[in-house]
């Protein structure tokens, strides 16, 4: 038995050494045509090292990405990265890991997106965005054609949309997590702005979805915008509009 623990001692300790000194830039060449991602001018170490910049399939462009490896996670039979980078001039930060079956965990991710580039990464179905997200995501865990799982919250702060009225829905928090009904789930509020919103997003884990979402104009909101959400919303005795959306989350390119 102690026989074995000096072995397996030895060969993370090994591990350990190549990491910390093979130069990362032909190591990423020999894998590039199975990576996800496209790392262009690479220098470091696999143990420290960076990249001008990262291309993802999804278009997503990272620049002056760094990491950093964590190597007490071989214990644990996974790779994991420590990940500072900056995506349109903001900064990113997070820490990415894999194991065996190749799946990818997003965990402490915090970064902020102007609601423009949110619009362009997501296909959402509505208006004009304007404002700012700030995503805090705690964990999450992606699998090929699996409903995401996620632990976070997001805020959206001066958020407004436009689809032929201009809404201004103050500061719009999104808490996402999962429990056993539905892999995917969200609860969304707000507070100011000229719409009181309280709604539910739950999934399927087929990655069907449902939207369910409270509109309610307060005294500041303009009789055009009542309008405007009649338009997509039916409203209530009460002055309130309700909007039930379904689909499936290969719609929202989630999946």
């Amino acid at each position: 038995m102690r026989t074995r623990n000096y072995i397996l001692t030895g060969i993370i300790a090994y591990l350990v050494f190549l990491i910390t000194t093979i130069p990362a830039a032909p190591v990423i060449g020999m894998l590039e045509d199975s990576l996800p991602v496209t790392l262009n001018n690479v220098s470091g170490t696999l143990w420290s090292g960076e990249a001008r910049t990262v291309n993802t399939n999804q278009d997503i462009t990272l620049k002056n990405v760094q990491w950093s490896f964590l190597p007490w996670r071989l214990l644990l039979a996974s790779v994991a990265i420590n990940v500072n980078a900056e995506f349109n001039n903001k900064p990113v930060h997070t820490r990415l890991s894999t194991g065996i079956s190749g799946n990818l965990s997003v965990d402490d991710l915090n970064m902020k997106l102007d609601a423009s580039e949110i619009a362009s990464l997501v296909s959402l179905p509505l208006g004009e965005l304007s404002g700012v997200f700030h995503l805090r995501i705690n964990n999450a865990y992606i699998e090929q054609g699996s409903v995401p799982r996620v632990d976070g919250t997001i805020n959206w702060n001066q958020a407004s949309i436009t689809i032929a009225e201009t809404a201004d829905l103050g500061n719009v928090s999104v808490l996402i997590h999962e429990n056993d009904e539905s892999p995917l789930t969200a609860s969304i509020s707000n507070k100011g702005g000229h719409l009181s919103l309280n709604g539910n997003f739950t999934t399927s884990a087929q990655g069907d979805y449902s939207l369910q979402l409270s509109m309610k104009p307060n005294a500041s909101a303009s009789s055009n915008l009542s309008s405007s959400i009649a338009m997509f919303a039916k409203k209530q005795r009460n002055g309130e509009f309700i909007l039930n959306n379904k689909g499936n989350l290969k719609q929202l390119g989630l999946m």
